[in-house]
């Protein structure tokens, strides 16, 4: 009666991260110029909130900039010496070892301005505007990610039991709070009246 009660429960939770999943997703693809979740720009290490929601996120949006700017910089460097080896041995491949370079100097060149814009406090209406839309655009993807995360631990959950059972539904029950945390986040007035007026 206890696994039932517990299964069922497991399920409704799942179902939950399913759709918050979903709505996330419709609203988190970021356009070009906007720095793009993935291998150059990982989750945020920490996500944890303090004081002023909008000025939390800000300094959690700074610092990841400046990690993926980074990894960049290192892939940049990898892009090069392998172009430069493809120059001398494999001459076949040097025209996409350059295509490679410029991508990522355009990447680079974007995550710097992205950078600027994020710790720009000027208080032009236009550039705190726009400061704002970037800063929803990341945090879209971080509450997306976060809730992906969540129900794949859910699917651990379900699929498992004992030990590695609990371990899945406690990381998921973790995720699921940082992702409702940055979504209260979003509604804070420090963020919602932020570049709403001149």
């Amino acid at each position: 009666m206890r696994f039932i009660s517990k299964t069922a429960s497991v399920r409704r939770t799942l179902a939950g991260a399913v759709l918050c999943g979903l709505l996330a997703c419709a609203i988190s693809a970021a356009p070009a110029g906007a720095a793009q979740l993935g291998e150059y720009f990982p989750i945020p290490n920490s996500l944890s909130l303090s004081g002023v929601p909008r000025d939390s996120l800000l300094k959690i949006q700074s610092k990841w900039l400046q990690n993926g700017l980074d990894n960049l910089k290192k892939a940049r460097a990898d892009a090069e010496a392998a172009l430069e080896k493809a120059k001398s041995d494999s001459p076949d491949q040097v025209a996409a070892a350059e295509e490679k370079v410029k991508k990522l100097d355009a990447m680079i060149a974007e995550t710097q301005q992205e950078l600027a814009l994020s710790e720009n406090n000027d208080s032009s209406h236009d550039i705190q505007r726009e400061r704002k839309r970037n800063l929803l655009l990341a945090l879209n993807q971080w509450i997306n990610e976060l809730n992906r995360l969540a129900t794949e631990q859910m699917k651990i959950a379900i699929m498992k039991d004992g030990a590695e059972a609990m371990a899945a539904q406690n990381r998921n029950y973790q995720l699921s709070e940082q992702a409702d945390n940055l979504e209260k986040a979003k509604r804070d007035p420090s963020f919602e009246d932020w570049g709403v007026t001149k």
